[in-house]
């Protein structure tokens, strides 16, 4: 499955060769499509590995600012880091395999399916993560919190766009981080 994903991230489901796959690990066709049916069935399948690993990367970080937090000022100079480090242009390749996962699922109701539970199951793990800040009076209560997990979400799959924003200037990154900070500091901080 790594090497799927390191081919799928090289070249792309359309550039992906069974061959190439072969090679690189000694697996034989038959073993391939034993396990996964087809050449899009393998696709799919690592994509959804690929997806869920995306997703927790995210999540696991959050968990942590969260829980630690001892205040809602130390949450809200949290989340300023994380924004900073997740905003970085230097992540673009992994918001474009991201994207790339979510196109993949055109003309594939299994896999359509698989990334909806999956994603919902990570939605759900994420709202629990706010509900717990917000039970502990870190984060307002005036937004559910699954509408502030997936609106964090999008803002972050979002940041794709900047990536090949060839006006962007020096201190976008500065501009971004503090725009999402202030949206962040109304809808999460303010009562």
């Amino acid at each position: 499955m790594a090497a799927t994903i390191t081919i799928l991230e090289e070249s792309g489901e359309s550039g992906f060769r069974i061959e190439t796959l072969m090679e690189r690990t000694g697996i034989s066709k038959s073993s391939l499509y034993m396990a996964f049916g087809s050449r899009d069935g393998l696709i799919a399948a690592a994509r959804a590995r690929q997806f869920e690993a995306m997703i927790l990367e995210s999540i696991g970080p959050i968990r942590q600012i969260t829980e630690q937090a001892t205040s809602r000022e130390e949450l809200r100079a949290n989340l300023q880091l994380i924004t900073a480090f997740v905003a970085d242009l230097s992540r673009t390749a992994q918001r474009v395999e991201r994207c790339a996962v979510i196109a993949g699922t055109k003309g594939r109701p299994e896999f359509s399916q698989w990334l909806a539970e999956t994603q919902t199951r990570l939605s759900t793990e994420f709202a629990r993560i706010i509900e717990d800040a917000q039970l502990r009076g870190f984060i307002t209560r005036k937004h559910s919190a699954r509408m502030i997990g997936n609106f964090i979400q999008a803002v972050v799959l979002g940041r794709v766009i900047v990536g090949f924003d060839l006006d962007a200037g020096p201190d976008e990154l500065a501009q971004w981080t503090e725009m999402v900070n202030d949206i962040y500091d109304r809808m999460l901080f303010v009562d």
